[in-house]
């Protein structure tokens, strides 16, 4: 392993209303090698949640897709005040240990040069 590796996990959510939309809401640097990362990825697996979700109020399970992989369901039950009965919401989101294998970060932004207005250029300004 290359002492200049650097390990990731990465929170994918889903959001609207298909399976085909998805965020990538965290992405965690994790020092200490793959097994750290792993590490990390099992303990978010068992505490992160959406915002506005509580993970004391909530069901959760977590299935092992791979090696390096995890899908979270969650689910919560509630009873409004104003219902006379409970009502079930289900969320899920993923969970993956990457290596960074290509970084290039995205070059800095400039202000746009500011241009003359028609007035300016009317009198001789902006040349």
């Amino acid at each position: 392993m290359a002492s200049d590796e650097q390990w990731y996990v990465l929170v994918e959510a889903s959001y609207g209303f298909t399976d085909t939309q998805w965020k990538l809401e965290e992405k965690c640097h994790v020092v200490g090698g793959r097994s750290a990362a792993l590490s990390r990825a099992e303990e978010i697996c068992r505490t992160w949640c959406p915002f506005g979700w509580k993970p004391e109020e909530c069901g959760r399970t977590v299935f092992e897709v791979s090696e390096t992989s995890w899908l979270v369901e969650l689910i919560e039950e509630r009873w409004p005040e104003s219902d006379d009965h409970a009502y079930t919401r289900g969320e899920h989101f993923r969970v993956t240990v990457a290596r960074v294998v290509h970084p290039k970060e995205a070059p800095p932004a400039h202000p746009p040069e500011k241009k003359a207005g028609a007035i300016r250029r009317a009198f001789g300004g902006g040349r």
